[in-house]
Parts: C-alpha cells; sequence; structure tokens
C-alpha cells in the first residue's frame, strides 16, 4: 500500500516537473532541473524509507514460513521411504516367482509397483527384471513350439 502511495508521489512528480517544462518562459528553464534534481532526491529518500520498512517484515515473514518449509520437505520424503520398503517386497516376489518359472505371477507382481514411488537404483532393477522375464519367455515357448513339432 505505501509503495503505491510512494509510485503515485513519484509519478505526480515528475508529472508536474514535465508540464513546468513546456512553458517557454525562459525563467523556468533553470527552475525545472533544480525541480527534477528535488524529485530525484525525494524519489530516493521515499524509496530508502520503504526498504527499511519492507525488510524487517520480509525477514519475520521468512523465518515465520521456515518451520513449515521444513514440515512440508520431512512429509514429502515420508511416503517416499515408507514405499520403497513395499516396493521392494514386491521386487523380491517377482524375484522368486522368476525362479519358480512363473513370469506371469511375477508380471504380476511388478505391476503392482505402479502407484508407488520408486528410487532409481528399484526402477532400475525393476526393468532389468521385466527384460529378464521377458527373454525367459519368449525362450521358453520357442521351447514349448519345438517340443509339439518333435524336434
Amino acid at each position: 500500500m505505501k509503495i503505491k502511495t510512494l509510485g503515485a508521489g513519484i509519478a505526480g512528480c515528475l508529472l508536474i516537473t514535465a508540464l513546468n517544462g513546456c512553458d517557454n518562459n525562459k525563467s523556468t528553464t533553470t527552475e525545472v532541473p533544480k525541480a527534477a534534481d528535488s524529485t530525484a532526491a525525494s524519489a530516493k529518500q521515499a524509496t530508502e524509507t520503504a526498504t527499511k520498512e519492507v525488510k524487517p517484515a520480509a525477514e519475520t515473514a521468512a523465518q515465520a514460513v521456515q518451520p513449515a518449509v521444513a514440515k512440508a520437505a520431512d512429509t514429502v520424503s515420508q511416503p517416499a521411504a515408507a514405499a520403497s520398503p513395499q516396493a521392494q517386497g514386491f521386487i523380491d516376489k517377482a524375484k522368486s516367482f522368476v525362479a519358480e518359472k512363473k513370469y506371469q505371477d511375477a508380471l504380476n507382481s511388478l505391476g503392482e509397483l505402479k502407484n508407488l514411488k520408486l528410487t532409481a537404483e528399484q526402477q532400475k532393477m525393476v526393468d532389468d527384471l521385466k527384460a529378464q522375464i521377458q527373454k525367459l519367455m519368449s525362450s521358453d515357448a520357442g521351447k514349448g513350439i519345438g517340443n509339439l513339432l518333435g524336434k
């Protein structure tokens, strides 16, 4: 609010200065630079005053916000941390299904991970496991067809 008032005051002073400069009297030409100098000085003083008034309020607001920011950061990191052990459980279950050659069950177990946040390491592990399952499924399918054909 004070800044708007300050800006309006500065604009008014500049308008008055400009209107005084439009006069063709030579006596006012010496007054225009003086008026401009005084306007600049008052604008500088008003800016310094506004800065002095706003700075403590900004610092107080920043200090008040810091605990809320820290709490929000903790809240955001907790779901990711909580999801990691649950995600690891699904990954381990999928690995055991692969060992038992239950590839579809393994893919279903990995499908449960789509709603969970994974760490970069877990995401790489899931991608590698999916690729391995697909490779094993295609090789087992090829063997099954070969057995049907009597090879």
